[in-house]
């Protein structure tokens, strides 16, 4: 009789909760061989039964938007949360399934409780964790997953984990650090953009209905404003249309890796915002690899990786460099040196890592460096856009008030005459 595989949690005589999986020929067969291994089966499922319970469930939740096309992402604040969490359990002697089932429990219903439950499903069904992580590409990066497979191979999986939440956590706050420098001159701009559209579109043209009744010939000035402001009232969609058209046209030209490095290379060279941008990528570049290589990523593929991630052609071109080099036997602070991309101390420290044979933990050095100089050019980025708005601001309105004055000028000029 043809046997079929059942998955189980059961309960043991000290009351902890265990999963598996057991062969069986049907339901009341795989109970039996459940009681005979000692332990107490609450729930006992055919592995089918089970995949197509799942994938109905997966479909449902996503038609209620929890899950979107058929994937579900973890937020970056979640996925700190879930790494460091299984890190410690693992940590403390628990298995992993046991440590997944604890986080489990403790999590609110949503998209980060049905990855779970997914995960410890395929996990009960015999698939690696690394494999379970692979199928949700969105939530877990080419980095997150090979560093976990790389903390099964070794045996050091709480390890692994440790140093990935710490990854993922450095990550998120430099990320808000950069945005919460950013807030408040966007926010500026967006109010300044909002005043002056409200001026141009609905105090001027009252204004100028005055000296068009006069028959005074507007100056040129003036009447561009006017023709700007029936532009924004009455052809609006003209304008915004424009605007969007400029938009798509770049990101579809983005496509294109010439223009895309093109781009990037330009991005990395304007003053203040490319410095920035250079620090963080020499920072990400750092971590990223130090963390790969502490997980036992051997260093080709975490230098695949990480050119992956680089967020930046010209990096990445530099990178790739840097691998080919490696794969030859050379080193990677005499081909960072020769790119004219990275930073000098970066590239010096690097070198010292490398005589030294601690590359991994000269690269954290870096990378904690780097973070700490982004901060203050972030706010020194904050400090130089709030004076240059005001000047921007003062010229436009300088412009507007001209513009509604020159006439009165003409008027009075016409009048003495």
């Amino acid at each position: 009789m043809k046997k079929e595989l059942f998955n189980y949690t059961a309960v043991d005589r000290e009351g902890k909760d265990l999963g598996g999986q057991v062969e069986a020929v049907n339901l009341n067969a795989a109970l039996s061989k459940i009681r005979q291994m000692g332990i107490f089966p609450s729930h006992v499922i055919a592995a089918d039964e089970q995949v197509k319970s799942r994938n109905i469930f997966t479909a449902l939740i996503g038609k209620l938007n929890f899950i979107k096309q058929g994937e579900s992402k973890f937020k970056p604040e979640d996925k700190v949360v879930f790494t460091r969490q299984l890190a410690v359990l693992l940590n403390a002697g628990l298995p992993l399934l046991r440590g997944l089932q604890t986080i489990n429990k403790q999590t609110r219903f949503g998209r980060m409780k049905v990855i779970i439950d997914d995960i410890i499903d395929m996990i009960q069904s015999g698939k690696t964790f690394s494999g379970a992580l692979a199928h949700y590409p969105d939530s877990f990066s080419r980095i997150y997953i090979n560093v976990v497979k790389s903390g099964e191979t070794g045996g050091a999986l709480d390890e692994v984990l440790k140093r990935l939440a710490d990854y993922l956590e450095r990550n998120l706050r430099l990320t808000q650090r950069i945005k919460a420098a950013l807030i408040y001159p966007c926010l500026v701009l967006v109010v300044s953009i909002i005043i002056l559209g409200f001026i141009v579109a609905f105090v001027i043209p009252r204004f100028m209905e005055l000296f068009q009744n006069t028959g005074v010939a507007l100056p040129l000035l003036t009447r561009t404003l006017l023709a700007f402001s029936n532009l924004l009232l009455e052809r609006w969609y003209l304008l915004f249309g424009g605007i969007a058209l400029i938009f798509i046209s770049y990101k579809l030209l983005l496509r294109n890796y010439t223009v895309r490095y093109f781009n990037d290379k330009i991005m990395l060279n304007l003053p203040v915002f490319g410095l920035l941008i250079q620090k963080i990528t020499a920072s990400r570049f750092a971590r990223t690899l130090a963390t790969l290589l502490e997980g036992g990523v051997p260093i080709l593929r975490a230098l695949e990786l990480t050119k992956q991630v680089s967020g930046n052609e010209v990096i990445a071109k530099a990178i790739n460099s840097v691998y080919e080099s490696v794969r030859e036997g050379g080193f990677i602070s005499k081909v960072l040196e020769n790119t004219n991309v990275f930073p000098q101390l970066m590239v010096n420290m690097i070198a010292v890592g490398e005589e030294s044979g601690s590359l991994d933990k000269i690269l954290i050095k870096v990378a904690d460096t780097f973070d700490e100089e982004i901060e203050i050019t972030a706010g020194s980025l904050t400090s130089l856009l709030e004076p240059l708005l005001i000047i921007v601001m003062g010229v436009v309105v300088g412009i507007i008030v001209l513009s509604m004055f020159l006439p009165l000028i003409t008027l009075i000029n016409s009048l003495s005459v």
